[in-house]
């Protein structure tokens, strides 16, 4: 087996041929033991190959041939050990439905940066519009006096919308505004 340093030293793509001849005989744990690098060093270098692992065939493949290649799927489908998902093996039979999946894996992509997406929008400070909520918590200490410069048409729906919760003093509104802007937008 090799180590290591020699297998840092191998192109990408010797070490994905490499992977790829030991994985027919072993598994990527076992592999990644004997070479002493971490699972998630070979996936994230793989992956910015465009390189991803294919559970049913056992190899690292092209991102692009896995979306565009049906055989994918008709060799992942002939991999089950017979009797199992007896019921779900007829999804590959049915023309609508292998459609529908291969829609999905093209627009894998697009998919994935909409899930990203989300995922950064968790750290939005998230306001009910319905029920406006001042966090006084936030809103302590001494009261600075200031001017500020504002366009005259935002300072106006500004003034509207102070006008809907007058229950709120504008400079509690105005600094909450900046604080979740803040929180939003942080580097």
């Amino acid at each position: 087996m090799m180590e290591r340093v020699q297998f840092d030293k191998l192109e990408i793509a010797e070490q994905l041929q490499y992977i790829n001849q030991n994985l027919k005989t072993s598994t990527l744990t076992n592999i990644c033991e004997e070479i002493g690098i971490g699972r998630t060093t070979i996936r994230d270098r793989f992956y910015k190959e465009s390189y991803i692992f294919d559970k049913y065939l056992k190899q690292y493949i092209k991102d692009s041939e896995y979306k565009h290649n049906t055989s994918v799927l008709q060799v992942a489908a002939t991999k089950l050990p017979p009797g199992e998902y007896k019921r779900n093996t007829s999804i590959f039979n049915s023309k609508d439905a292998q459609n529908k999946i291969l829609d999905i894996l093209e627009k894998h992509d697009n998919i994935h940066e909409m899930l990203e997406w989300f995922n950064k929008q968790k750290n939005v400070i998230e306001v009910d519009l319905n029920e406006l909520k001042i966090d006084n918590a936030n809103l302590q200490g001494e009261i600075k006096v200031t001017t500020v410069r504002l366009y005259n048409d935002v300072w106006e729906q500004f003034r509207t919308f102070m006008g809907e919760y007058s229950e709120f003093k504008s400079m509690d509104l105005i600094s909450m505004a900046l604080l979740e802007y803040m929180h939003k937008y942080k580097k």
